[in-house]
């Protein structure tokens, strides 16, 4: 047997053996096969910041993703169904990701629009902005907002006059 092959052989062997993690009580590794599947900032910094007590590192990338715009991102771990069709060992290694005493966030919708999701310690990790103001032609005031597709929602609550007569 060539060298080549061994060591081929070898790196197989020990990367079947972190992929049987599911088998080891303590591990926390995502499967090679299947790297985090992370959105948010806070969320990568959250899963990098866990290590395996038996490996180490718990994953060396992330799974690609397709560009979305930071107003229409959404926290991955307040949807768990996005993992539904993964390994027990994803889902063991995703809950030990977010520890229970700061996870999961609070979406928190803001009398303007704005929708932040906030920890339980009060940490802000993401913010989407209000929809932009749309504007009456006729009498220059805020009339509603603009949804997708171009889409106008009325505003909910009448605007206040910003004189005082």
């Amino acid at each position: 047997m060539h060298l080549h092959t061994r060591l081929r052989t070898l790196e197989r062997s020990i990367r079947d053996v972190h992929d049987n993690a599911d088998s080891e009580e303590g591990c926390v590794c995502f499967p090679s096969g299947e790297p985090p599947d992370l959105g948010l900032k806070a969320e990568i910094e959250a899963a990098k910041a866990v290590r395996c007590p038996i490996h180490g590192p718990r994953f060396s990338k992330l799974a690609p993703t397709i560009y979305v715009a930071t107003q229409y991102r959404q926290p991955t771990h307040l949807h768990p169904e996005r993992g539904k069709w993964r390994s027990r060992q994803y889902e063991r290694a995703m809950k030990a990701s977010f520890p229970p005493d700061r996870w999961p966030a609070q979406e928190i919708v803001d009398p303007d629009g704005a929708v932040r999701f906030v920890l339980k310690d009060g940490t802000e990790i993401h913010r989407i902005s209000p929809p932009p103001l749309v504007y009456d032609s006729g009498t220059g005031e805020p009339c509603g907002r603009l949804g997708r597709n171009g889409t106008i929602f009325p505003l909910s609550q009448p605007m206040a006059e910003t004189e005082v007569g």
